[in-house]
């Protein structure tokens, strides 16, 4: 059986990029995952798979793939089944007229309903920067048009130039939270490739509850790392650059709390479920000002994922088989996550919690 597909449709929302076709995900000739065990690697892409997100009630895992059968390597949204397997479902452009053009989904963030945020960035081969960049608002099913929610870049209202956002989660039906992000070019000696260095500047509350979405920095982000959703609407959790430790925030009264400090190592990547929190600390990441770009910039290249029990304040560093890794997501049922494992290309890799 064939992968159920979507279409994206952005005619109504980003003029010039219209959206018909959708990609049909390779038959792979098995619908169970590829090998058991934990860690257990869950993707074998080719190219980069990135930005793992679960359903809301762990029936399915979302992420971002690169399609390497493409020469403008456009990334799309795939749906696996919770152990891994066949994709079941993709949401990306196959339109003959993006076909000179590089369009990538990422970061997304399914709701309780079935709407489904993403960021969506668009560009030319040559580009070094952006044509346009979105977070955008649609549904898993792909059944209605995107509705733009943000376009960057934008100066936010603390004065920060935001160019990107990544780590999108809902707090409830109306509120969305993502990092907000700078990103820069260098070029680290003549005639190397350009770096593109992305480093998280602000959490942002996005409201959708007007005609309009209308945006808030969360005050004391400043230079912050990652952002998660906590045990309420009124709850987050961020890290910074920089830090050792993970921090609570009451949004309502502004009350901010150390939930968990590692005390080395830096921490970034967190997500909260119930009592479990996991991170990415230490690794090979470094945060400093750069004085080519006039800011601090967090360089991470991973690092090992540490669970943590908020009762306790117990640690447990999860076997990797000295991989690197980012951006863990932890299943509703926080038994289980699924995190990038940072290489030359990227792969999702799966953890059966202790």
């Amino acid at each position: 059986m064939r992968p159920v597909n979507a279409v994206v449709s952005l005619a109504l929302a980003l003029a010039g990029c219209g959206h018909s076709a959708a990609f049909v995900a390779p038959e792979t000739g098995s619908d169970r995952p590829f090998a058991g065990g934990s860690p257990r690697r869950l993707t074998f892409n080719l190219g980069d798979d990135r930005a793992p997100a679960w359903l809301p009630d762990g029936s399915g895992l979302l992420y971002s793939f690169q399609r390497l059968d493409r020469p403008d390597r456009d990334r799309c949204l795939g749906l696996l089944p919770p152990d891994g397997g066949r994709l079941e479902r993709t949401l990306c452009d196959e339109t003959p007229a993006a076909d000179d053009s590089t369009n990538v989904l990422t970061e997304p963030a399914p709701s309780v309903d079935g709407r489904l945020a993403y960021l969506l960035v668009g560009s030319e081969p040559i580009d070094i920067a952006p044509a346009y960049t979105a977070v955008v608002l649609g549904t898993l099913d792909g059944t209605a048009g995107a509705r733009v929610l943000r376009t960057f870049p934008y100066v936010a209202p603390d004065t920060v130039r935001h160019d990107a956002a990544s780590q999108l989660r809902w707090l409830d039906a109306t509120t969305i939270v993502y990092l907000a992000e700078r990103v820069g070019y260098e070029r680290p000696c003549q005639g190397c490739p350009i770096d593109t260095l992305r480093t998280g500047v602000d959490v942002v509350r996005l409201d959708l509850s007007g005609d309009a979405a209308s945006l808030a920095v969360v005050p004391g982000t400043r230079f912050a790392s990652a952002v998660a959703a906590g045990e309420s609407a009124d709850v987050i959790y961020y890290t910074l650059g920089g830090d050792s430790r993970v921090y609570r925030r009451v949004l309502s009264s502004g009350t901010v709390s150390v939930a968990h400090d590692f005390g080395s190592g830096i921490a970034r990547d967190v997500r909260v479920v119930g009592s479990r929190l996991i991170a990415v600390v230490g690794g090979d990441v470094s945060f400093a000002f750069d004085s080519v770009l006039g800011y601090p910039i967090q360089r991470d290249r991973g690092g090992p994922l540490v669970l943590v029990d908020l009762a306790s304040g117990a640690e447990t560093v999860l076997p990797g088989n000295a991989l690197a890794f980012r951006h863990p997501a932890l299943a509703p049922s926080a038994t289980r996550l699924v995190a990038e494992a940072v290489d030359d290309v990227a792969d999702l890799w799966m953890f059966d919690l202790p």
